[in-house]
């Protein structure tokens, strides 16, 4: 996963900032999503970041698995990242 030439970040106290600068929308994450984008900077494939979620944060590994998919498939539906 990587982010499209168009997406810019910015990290902020409550979580990140994310900038379509295509569609001009603003999209704000917490800081699960902001960990989330974290690994994704690093270069990470989604057992990798289930794998960083699960080490960083609590909750059984099912369902932090089934909230990543699910960020990650809103990041891509709205341009954010490609697979």
């Amino acid at each position: 996963m990587n982010f499209t030439e168009h997406t810019k970040i910015r990290k902020e106290k409550f979580g990140t900032v994310i900038f379509d600068t295509l569609t001009e929308k603003i999209f704000i994450t917490d800081q699960i999503g902001s960990e989330i984008l974290c690994l994704i900077e690093q270069d990470k494939d989604l057992p990798e970041i289930v794998g960083g979620l699960s080490k960083n944060f609590d909750g059984d590994k099912q369902t932090i698995e089934k909230d990543a998919v699910e960020f990650t498939d809103q990041l891509i539906s709205n341009n954010i990242v490609c697979a």
